[in-house]
């Protein structure tokens, strides 16, 4: 199994999505709103200065899933190459199932 973590400006949110149901039709997430911080462009504050903002999905789904996933996150950031959008991938295991 993986966790996902997709964090992106709101802007590519629909994106994102569309693409991931494209693969997985109604996959279970949870999402993060309002997320304020600063990659390697703008930060991103949601106030008056810096008035953007970013979430974050996370994703638990298997191995074979989230390497689609990837792919699929990594087109949407070719077409969109001002935007930070970032993904990472860790491995885990359920630690009721151990």
């Amino acid at each position: 199994m993986t966790r996902l973590e997709i964090i992106a400006n709101n802007t590519v949110e629909e994106d994102i999505l569309d693409a991931l149901n494209h693969i997985e039709e109604n996959f279970s997430y949870s999402r993060l709103s309002a997320v304020h911080g600063r990659g390697h462009s703008d930060p991103r504050r949601g106030d008056a200065v810096w008035p953007e903002e970013n979430f974050i999905f996370i994703i638990y789904t298997d191995d074979d899933t989230a390497a689609r996933f990837i792919e699929a996150v990594r087109k949407i950031k070719e077409q969109f190459t001002l935007e930070g959008i970032k993904i990472f991938a860790i491995p885990f295991e359920n630690a009721l199932d151990i």
